[in-house]
């Protein structure tokens, strides 16, 4: 999902229970374990509302804002680190609706602020990182792409990445969208079709904080069809060794298929696409998917759909759960997925037919075998 100037593509949310494939929410705020990022520049005044945060979902209880300062690693994506300026000495926030003024002009221009917002109930409280970025003009449509330095089209699909990127990674990102295509350039290509007639783009930048501070891009790229990888999760071995547990998981494959799903797929398959959101609901209801802390309801079918495709292709047979499966008390939590309730199969293709046989239909479908893929990335 695309990251926007004021909400994030991965945002995170609090699930307690699901009743008839319906989402019933805890009644603490709900905000995105992400960030959103707010632009301040020169000619910002003192007082002007720079905007507002807003809970992931609705809640009917009276909530108050706070801005915290910034803590390195309090956060759960540790995007607050050390160094970094204080944002709550620039902005301030409305205690009674979560809106932004600013209250002292930045020192500094060209840089960012950081800072976590906490909204809080009767319920309970959640926080999100806050990112202030000071420029001393409003960025320029006409210069939304500039950062991206190193530039390609492969499979119907175009890569931009920043200059920090390993060339290298960005050649390894396009052939596993080529590699994932297989099945569809044997149907005549209507995915690809479909992705080059919507410009489906993937970014690529050296690491997150390069991705989000990169205001000059996302102020404009609600107009842009697109998906963001970073350098630093591509990681090339993993799926070719078969998901060694020491290796971090390579983000490849999860990030150019949820381009080609948004992409294409969903435009060209749509009964596929309805099966999923039927499988997705199901597995949620049976207790077999929990959707992590803040992802919106329309990511549901996506990330089933990944996570799928990663089983499918080996990539997490070392394991019979994805998450964590006790709370920070040590108490029992249903992990974000696995194969059974019992928590006892590891998440192989062979299980994965077993125990989610619509889910496996599916993937099978839309991309090709291991096998196929294997041949098609030279492996």
């Amino acid at each position: 999902m695309l990251l926007s100037l004021t909400k994030s593509s991965h945002v995170l949310l609090i699930l307690l229970s699901y009743l008839s494939s319906s989402i019933v929410f805890a009644d603490a705020p709900i905000l995105t374990d992400e960030f959103d990022r707010f632009l301040v520049t020169k000619e910002t005044k003192v007082g002007d509302r720079i905007g507002k945060i807003e809970p992931v979902f609705p809640n009917d209880k009276i909530i108050t804002w706070e801005l915290v300062r910034p803590v390195p690693g309090a956060d759960r994506r540790n995007y607050l680190r050390e160094g970094q300026l204080d944002a709550t000495s620039i902005v301030e926030i409305d205690s009674k609706n979560g809106s932004l003024f600013l209250r002292n002009t930045p020192d500094i221009f060209g840089v960012e602020y950081y800072a976590e917002v906490r909204a809080t109930n009767e319920d309970g409280s959640m926080d999100q990182v806050l990112i202030i970025i000071a420029r001393e003009e409003t960025p320029k449509r006409e210069n939304a792409l500039d950062i991206f330095t190193q530039r390609r089209s492969a499979s119907g699909l175009n890569f931009y990445a920043t200059t920090e990127v390993d060339p290298q990674k960005i050649e390894y990102a396009a052939a596993v969208a080529s590699a994932l295509l297989v099945k569809d350039r044997r149907r005549g290509g209507p995915v690809t079709a479909e992705m080059e007639k919507v410009q489906a783009s993937m970014t690529i930048f050296k690491d997150f904080e390069e991705r989000n501070t990169a205001i000059e891009f996302y102020m404009y790229a609600d107009a842009f069809h697109g998906q963001d990888l970073q350098d630093e999760e591509i990681i090339p071995e993993y799926f070719r060794t078969g998901g060694p547990l020491e290796l971090r998981r390579d983000a490849s494959i999860e990030e150019i298929t949820h381009l080609i799903h948004d992409g294409g797929i969903m435009a060209v398959y749509p009964d596929v696409q309805q099966r999923l959101e039927n499988a997705t609901h199901a597995a949620i209801d049976k207790k077999l998917f929990r959707p992590w802390d803040g992802l919106p309801e329309d990511s549901f079918s996506h990330e089933y759909l990944t996570i799928g495709l990663e089983i499918f292709y080996g990539g997490r047979q070392r394991a019979k759960t994805m998450g964590s499966t006790t709370n920070e008390d040590g108490s029992p939590r249903q992990p974000a997925f696995r194969l059974t309730t019992d928590n006892n199969q590891f998440m192989t293709a062979e299980n994965l037919k077993t125990y989610d046989p619509e889910l496996y239909e599916i993937v099978s479908f839309l991309f090709p075998s291991k096998k196929e893929f294997w041949e098609a990335m030279g492996w």
